[in-house]
């Protein structure tokens, strides 16, 4: 058996397990690619799920929109403000701002972009596996280091729930995100490396939904 080869074989069981955990907790999105605006101008009083769908609607032409999220109050009146994810990135916003101050169905909507902070993708974390496990944890840990150092400041390297096949590599700095991902399918040490993001908070296309003191148990409104 070549080298190559024990590489695929020694992973097989713990790729299986690996996509199930990812597809659970989905791969994270690149920055670069979310493109994101806070909107007003609606009344209040209306009906959530009627300005959730104008909004849609309004801003379909802009590019694919992952979520729609407008605030609802302790009274069950609307806050003056929502928001709306594009997929896109940057170009989908600026499409949103040429529609500021147009109607939607009786009121002219204020576009504002709402980018991520400027770190929010600069702490990746990444599932690695794919590697020659016969090597053993240290010298693992040691190519490793040296294959995602370009990548940023590493952190940590920890292995999955005590298994040698699936690996942790934490990293921090300015682009690691991308630059993470783009090891995606590269080659160590002879072996062709799956790499996925688990997810964190900093990168989403959808807006958190989270419950509020004085809200109904049964709330999920936006923040």
């Amino acid at each position: 058996m070549s080298p190559t080869e024990g590489c695929a074989t020694k992973g097989m069981s713990l790729l299986t397990l690996n996509e199930r955990e990812t597809t659970t907790k989905r791969s994270k999105p690149r920055k670069r690619d979310i493109g994101r605006i806070r909107v007003k101008g609606f009344s209040i009083d209306l009906p959530r799920d009627d300005v959730e769908s104008a909004l849609r609607k309004h801003f379909s032409s802009c590019g694919e929109i992952t979520d729609v999220c407008v605030h609802v109050l302790t009274d069950n009146l609307l806050s003056d403000r929502g928001f709306i994810y594009f997929l896109g990135g940057q170009g989908t916003v600026d499409k949103a701002m040429q529609l500021s101050g147009t109607d939607v169905g009786g009121w002219n909507v204020i576009v504002e972009p709402y980018p991520f902070l400027e770190n929010a993708d600069w702490d990746p974390v990444a599932f690695v596996q794919g590697y020659d496990t016969g090597l053993g944890k240290t010298e693992i840990k040691r190519m490793l280091f040296n294959h995602f150092s370009s990548c940023g400041q590493i952190m940590d390297i920890e292995f999955h729930n005590s298994t040698i096949g699936v690996a942790s590599v934490y990293l921090y700095g300015e682009g690691a995100e991308d630059k993470v991902l783009d090891l995606d399918g590269s080659y160590m040490g002879g072996c062709k490396i799956l790499v996925k993001h688990i997810i964190t908070n900093g990168i989403y296309t959808v807006h958190p939904r989270r419950r509020h003191y004085g809200w109904p148990s049964t709330f999920s409104g936006c923040i």
